[in-house]
């Protein structure tokens, strides 16, 4: 026991000697991370912010100059719900196809009195919007259509002595909660853009330690191993243990560097944290060991990797919510380790959840690590079996 003990520390501690071998390239795994969570945290909103403070970026263009049009987009400009900005024709169209986003509003001329006409023939309103902002676009039809009504019934009915306005008022008031609600934990988007980094980063480690088992195969490297008294599950679980060692490191630095620049915060329970960074860590080691054993040559290899790592984490939510995505999609990804890891670090961050509520996440994670390790070791034995017999493998 004691002896396979000892050569299991030694063969971890090479590759640690490895890992540090080449200063720069250590020092870049810590720091792509951090700067990845860094850049997507600054772009993205600001965490707290509360869900019913959004307001629609909204360009008015006043080409009817009549004064009912003016009190429309008086009240435009007066609400809280939209940022709005005068603009001609010209310079709302430039705008728009500049940002590749926005809505604008165009009152042409004729508008106000087409209104008061009150005939078969309906005013004509214009929106403006790029191809990317039609919920925009919708958001501001509903508001516009709510301030027209409101000013149009003043008009309409105040002379037979009716309060329009009050007519056309709301009977309710709007109660906005999020589900589930966390009283004191809003959305956070450094928390969010933080594991999703981490998350993916851990991917790309995991396939660096296995592009070293094949970058040691092709140098004859593994075959000198394979003839000492090495045995191969000795081989399999020292690597297997140094790379989610370093995973485990990784995570600490990067979570750290959140928390103390970016309001990272651990809500939930920190007891499922602690289980769910070592349930992706061992992800991270189980998806080396699936690269070495079934990449062909460290070229091949690294290509299908970082295209497979790229796509899960599109899809799993690791770059943007999931909600943001398809439905299908949202659907299909609960078929990758990865959507379940995203969903219980946002639950174990942001939305400050408990440990019973982490645990099925955590055990579906390592229900893909186990079947990751069982696979790989299954063809690292496969492929031990024809070397014995003399069978060249790739």
């Amino acid at each position: 026991m004691y002896p396979r003990l000892n050569l299991l520390v030694v063969l971890i501690r090479n590759d640690f000697r490895l890992f540090l071998a080449d200063r720069r390239a250590a020092l870049l795994c810590f720091l792509v991370p951090i700067v990845l969570a860094s850049v997507f945290t600054s772009i993205f909103e600001r965490p707290g912010r509360p869900t019913q403070s959004a307001r629609l970026d909204l360009l008015v263009v006043a080409e009817d100059t009549d004064p009912l049009c003016a009190g429309i987009i008086d009240d435009l400009i007066a609400t809280d719900r939209a940022d709005v900005r005068r603009a001609t024709r010209a310079e709302a169209e430039a705008e728009i196809a500049k940002r590749g986003s926005g809505v604008a509003v165009v009152f042409p001329v004729g508008f106000s009195a087409a209104c008061r006409a009150r005939d078969s023939q309906k005013p004509g309103l214009e929106l403006l919007f790029h191809p990317a902002s039609p919920i925009e676009s919708q958001w501001a039809e509903g508001l516009l259509t709510e301030l027209v009504m409101k000013k149009l019934a003043k008009q309409w009915l105040e002379p037979m002595g009716l309060a329009g306005g009050a007519l056309l008022e709301r009977p309710f008031d709007m109660q906005h909660h999020s589900v589930p609600e966390r009283i004191g934990h809003p959305f956070n988007s450094a928390s969010h853009a933080f594991a999703g980094m981490t998350l993916q980063y851990l991917l790309f480690w995991g396939m660096e330690s296995g592009l070293v088992f094949l970058r040691e195969r092709q140098r004859g490297i593994w075959k000198r191993l394979r003839t000492s008294p090495v045995l191969l599950r000795d081989i399999l679980l020292a690597r297997s243990i140094s790379t989610a060692t370093i995973a485990v490191v990784q995570v600490l630095v990067t979570f750290s560097f959140g928390m103390l620049f970016f309001d990272v915060r651990i809500t939930g329970s920190f007891a499922g944290f602690v289980l769910l960074v070592l349930a992706i860590c061992l992800l991270s080691s189980a998806t080396g060991l699936m690269v070495a054993a079934f990449g062909e040559t460290e070229a091949r290899a690294r290509n299908i990797s970082i295209l497979v790592i790229l796509a899960v984490s599109m899809i799993g939510g690791l770059w943007l919510p999931a909600f943001l995505l398809p439905r299908w999609i949202q659907d299909v990804s609960l078929l990758m380790p990865v959507s379940w890891a995203m969903r219980a670090l946002d639950g174990v961050t942001w939305q400050g959840r408990g440990l019973a509520s982490m645990l099925p996440a955590v055990a579906m994670v390592l229900v893909f690590v186990a079947t990751f390790l069982v696979l790989a070791a299954g063809r690292f034995y496969w492929s031990e079996s024809r070397r014995r017999r003399g069978i060249r493998i790739c």
